[in-house]
C-alpha cells in the first residue's frame, strides 16, 4: 500500500466497497428467503409506500409526494342528487271545467325520459275529474317545469302491467325551443338494503332521505289508465322498493334517487298504497320497450 499512488488507493477502495456491497446483497436475498412471513411482510410493506411516495423530478434527485385524502360527505352527495333531477322533475297539473267552473289541481310529478320531453308517471295522474253527480268534466293536463314554464300535456301510452302513464308535451312556436333533460334511470338490481336513498316530488319539490328497508317482488292488479283495476287477473310488477321515507313521496309519480344522482324508484300504485312504497324504475324502460 505505501508504494501505491492516490488514484491507486481511491481505485481499490472503490473495488473494496464494490465487493462488500455485492457479498451484503447476497447475504440479505439469502437471509430473506429463510425469514418469517411477517418479517418479509413488512419489509415488503414499507418498500411499496416508499415507491409510491418517491418519483423522479427533473429538477430535483427525488421528490417526495405527499397524497391529500378527500372527505366526501353524504350532505354534499345528497345535494348533487337532487340538483341533478330537479330540472328532470315537472309538475303535472289536472284542469277541470271549463268557465267560471274551471279548476286546476295538483295530480302528481312526472318523470322526464327524454330529450323530446317524453315523461312517465302514475296512471291516475290522467283519471277523469266528475262533477257533483259523477258525470266526466272536461279535463286536460299540463307539466309545469323546474323554470315555471307550463306546456299541455297528452297521453302517448299506458302500462297496465305496471300502471305506469307515458305523456308528452305540446310544442308551439313559442316552446320549440324548450330544453328537456332527461333523467339517468338505475338498474333496480343495483340496490341494497340499508343503502341511503333520496325521495323528490310534490307541486313544489320537496327533499327527503332515509334507507332503504326491503327489497321485494310484488304482484298487483292491472291499472288502467283512468287509474281502476282492469281485471281480476295479476301481473307481476317487479321489484318493490321500500324506504323509511314517508313524505315527499305521497305525490305520485314522485322519485327515488340513489347519492350518485341515479333514478332507482318512482311512487305508482301498483307499488302499494303506503307511501313509502316505490316501484323500481328500471321498469320504465322495460314498460317502453328499451
Amino acid at each position: 500500500m505505501e508504494g501505491l499512488t492516490k488514484q491507486q488507493i481511491v481505485l481499490v477502495t472503490l473495488l473494496v466497497s464494490f465487493v462488500t456491497s455485492v457479498a451484503t446483497g447476497i447475504v440479505t436475498v439469502a437471509l430473506m428467503d429463510q425469514a418469517p412471513p411477517g418479517v418479509t411482510q413488512t419489509i415488503n410493506r414499507v418498500v411499496e409506500r416508499t415507491v409510491e411516495k418517491v418519483v423522479p423530478n427533473p429538477n430535483q434527485a427525488a421528490a417526495v409526494v405527499t397524497k391529500e385524502t378527500v372527505v366526501v360527505k353524504e350532505d354534499d352527495l345528497v345535494i348533487q342528487a337532487v340538483e341533478k333531477n330537479a330540472k328532470s322533475l315537472v309538475s303535472i297539473t289536472k284542469v277541470s271545467g271549463e268557465g267560471e267552473a274551471k279548476t286546476e289541481t295538483f295530480a302528481g310529478n312526472g318523470l322526464v325520459l327524454s330529450k323530446e320531453g317524453l315523461m312517465a308517471s302514475d296512471s291516475s295522474v290522467a283519471a277523469p275529474a266528475l262533477d257533483d253527480n259523477g258525470n266526466p268534466l272536461q279535463q286536460s293536463l299540463k307539466a309545469v317545469l323546474a323554470d315555471g314554464a307550463a306546456l299541455p300535456l297528452t297521453v302517448v301510452s299506458a302500462d297496465n302491467a305496471t300502471g305506469l302513464i307515458f305523456l308528452k308535451p305540446t310544442l308551439d312556436d313559442k316552446t320549440k325551443n324548450t330544453v328537456f333533460i332527461p333523467a339517468t334511470i338505475a338498474d333496480a338490481g343495483s340496490l341494497k338494503l340499508g343503502q341511503t336513498v333520496i325521495a323528490l316530488g310534490g307541486e313544489k319539490v320537496s327533499v327527503a332521505t332515509g334507507i332503504v328497508s326491503n327489497l321485494s317482488q310484488s304482484e298487483q292488479k292491472p291499472v288502467s289508465q283512468d287509474g281502476a283495476a282492469t281485471s281480476t287477473s295479476k301481473s307481476s310488477t317487479g321489484q318493490i322498493i321500500k324506504t323509511d321515507i314517508s313524505a315527499p313521496a305521497k305525490a305520485l309519480g314522485a322519485i327515488l334517487v340513489n347519492l350518485s344522482g341515479d333514478v332507482v324508484g318512482i311512487r305508482a300504485l301498483t307499488a302499494g298504497s303506503a307511501d313509502n312504497l316505490f316501484l323500481a324504475a328500471s321498469l320504465v324502460a322495460k314498460a317502453l320497450g328499451k
